[in-house]
């Protein structure tokens, strides 16, 4: 485990659900549901160590089959196979989807709410508008950055049919996140101040956007992207919203709150690119599918096992390593691994 997911664990095991929300509300940012979900598996299970994870390996499991149904709304289901292996393989998706952290659970949330959006845009009415809007409020109450897809769905939705509904789930999502952001902003804002955090924007944060999209560094990332590109032709339009309208919005709210940058504000964008991309590959004439197919699932199985088995830097963090017979510290609660 690494120091946030230690930070995390801190704040959720042997504390009751309502200390655990009073707690994580004096973080930037922090939002309550993922840590409640940690709350009742620790608590429940004992042994948090080893329970930690299970909260955002479920989220990611219930991810993937949101995934799968997404791939067959947008009309191509003999794709999901593929999708699915890409979204899977990919490094960063995996690393997420085993953090004990709350933004593998969003990601499974955005991922679910697109679904959702998807299958009201076929039907649209108001009983198809509700679970949309319940998912975007769930997401909003793991990770806020969530608000960036739900504005890129609503942008795509403006001309189309079930446009009253998409906005009537968003706002409704809103209003539901609403009663948390009072409660907790001013903390928020006092925290950034008070903590030392900076922006991190600079000249060559589009190289470490690219670096560390795919937790593969640049080759595959460029490999993502340049699929993705290659899938635009007869793609659906929302995984382009979903791929692009999220980048710049991060930006610039980091900047407007002075808070650093780093590549897990954008995991959102990851799920559309993996779908694209698939499309890509598909396009491609079957010998060099299945050559570049192999090629890549190899090289991520590579930079997977390399997650697993290595500690060092991982974006902007120091990578702790648990150790048998390690004591630590984490404000006053002293964790000993036996």
């Amino acid at each position: 485990m690494w120091l946030d997911e230690l930070l995390q664990l801190s704040d959720a095991y042997r504390h009751t659900m309502p200390d655990t929300a009073m707690r994580l509300a004096h973080d930037p940012g922090g939002v309550p549901l993922a840590y409640l979900g940690e709350n009742l598996v620790v608590n429940t299970l004992g042994h948090p160590f080893y329970t930690a994870h299970l909260f955002s390996i479920f989220c990611a499991i219930a991810g993937m089959a949101s995934l799968i149904w997404l791939v067959g709304l947008l009309g191509n289901p003999g794709l999901a196979p593929l999708a699915a292996s890409i979204y899977a393989l990919l490094p960063i998706s995996l690393r997420y989807a085993v953090e004990a952290r709350q933004y593998g659970p969003a990601l499974a949330f955005s991922i679910c709410a697109t679904a959702l959006l998807v299958w009201l845009d076929r039907q649209p009415s108001w009983p198809r508008a509700v679970p949309y809007g319940l998912t975007l409020a769930l997401g909003l109450y793991t990770q806020p950055y969530i608000a960036f897809i739900a504005i890129a769905q609503m942008l795509w939705a403006l001309r189309r049919p079930a446009a009253k509904y998409v906005l009537a789930g968003c706002a409704g999502a809103a209003l539901l996140f609403l009663p948390w952001y009072l409660y907790a902003h001013t903390s928020w804002v006092q925290a950034v101040k008070t903590g030392g955090y900076q922006s991190s924007l600079a000249w060559n944060t589009p190289l470490m956007v690219l670096h560390e999209l795919s937790g593969g560094g640049y080759f595959f990332s460029i490999a993502l992207l340049a699929l993705a590109a290659r899938g635009y032709r007869g793609s659906h339009r929302l995984l382009w919203y979903c791929a692009l309208v999220p980048v710049p919005l991060a930006l610039i709210v980091n900047a407007w709150f002075h808070y650093f940058f780093a590549i897990r504000q954008l995991l959102f964008i990851v799920p559309p690119l993996c779908l694209l991309a698939a499309q890509g590959l598909w396009s491609l004439p079957k010998p060099g599918r299945t050559a570049l197919t192999v090629t890549l699932a190899l090289a991520a199985l590579v930079y997977d096992f390399h997650w697993f088995t290595h500690s060092g830097n991982v974006g902007n963090a120091r990578v702790f390593p648990v150790l048998q017979n390690d004591t630590i510290s984490l404000g006053g609660i002293h964790i000993r691994i036996r």
